[in-house]
């Protein structure tokens, strides 16, 4: 089982109703006409009816990564060869998700803020290359021409090991067809203060981690 992290509202609300009100049914079918992810799931279906809802390519969480291209790229992967990044564990996955919303967040130089965040998992089966001994600390330009190097050879993705937490195992997948059904599990709030985030916080347990904590070797939350 694989872990990742997604920004999320808890308990959930309609995307639209603060700007649509009772109508928010309407300005999301006006949405629809031109959004990527439902193009792209017409096109997976091929003009099909849905016979099987619980088809995982048919997931947003699932085939979306594929849909929005990620202008920096991912750690292994250019810009236009879209992946997505997941967690053989929570812990590491919360370590990752922590340190990218910190560096986003720097960047727009946001005020103290709560965010939250919604833990999904999934199963992944495909054929993956193994890059578990490549240093964790690799520059951009090696990381990327091993990715092109992968990816020219077929593989589904690859495991390695993310600076974030080095002691942790990360998958990153190529295809949308590997990936099993998204579960969604815990939401996390983090508290961020200006200028790192402070605190996470589980809403299903009540529990309390520093990020430094996560990050370390000791796996202080279990998956």
């Amino acid at each position: 089982m694989y872990y990742t992290l997604i920004p999320s509202r808890f308990p959930t609300v309609d995307v639209f109703a603060r700007v649509a009100g009772s109508r928010s049914s309407e300005l999301a079918e006006i949405e629809s006409i031109t959004n990527p992810r439902l193009r792209e799931r017409d096109r997976l279906m091929n003009g099909a009816r849905v016979v099987d809802g619980n088809n995982p390519l048919l997931q947003n969480w699932n085939h979306a990564p594929f849909t929005y291209l990620n202008p920096e790229g991912t750690r292994f992967f250019d810009a236009d060869r879209p992946a997505l990044e997941l967690a053989a564990d929570i812990q590491t996955a919360l370590a990752i998700s922590i340190r990218k919303r910190e560096t986003f967040l720097a960047r727009t130089a946001e005020a103290p803020i709560g965010l939250e965040m919604r833990e999904l998992s999934r199963g992944v089966k495909g054929r993956f290359a193994n890059g578990l001994d490549w240093d964790p600390d690799l520059d951009l330009a090696e990381r990327r021409r091993r990715g092109r190097l992968v990816a020219e050879a077929g593989f589904d993705g690859l495991l390695f090991r993310p600076a974030e937490r080095p002691s942790g195992v990360c998958i990153g997948v190529l295809k949308g067809e590997v990936l099993q059904r998204a579960v969604q599990r815990d939401h996390f709030k983090y508290v961020w203060d200006g200028t790192r985030v402070r605190v996470v916080y589980s809403f299903s347990s009540g529990a309390e981690y520093l990020p430094d904590d996560l990050s370390g070797i000791k796996q202080i939350l279990a998956a």
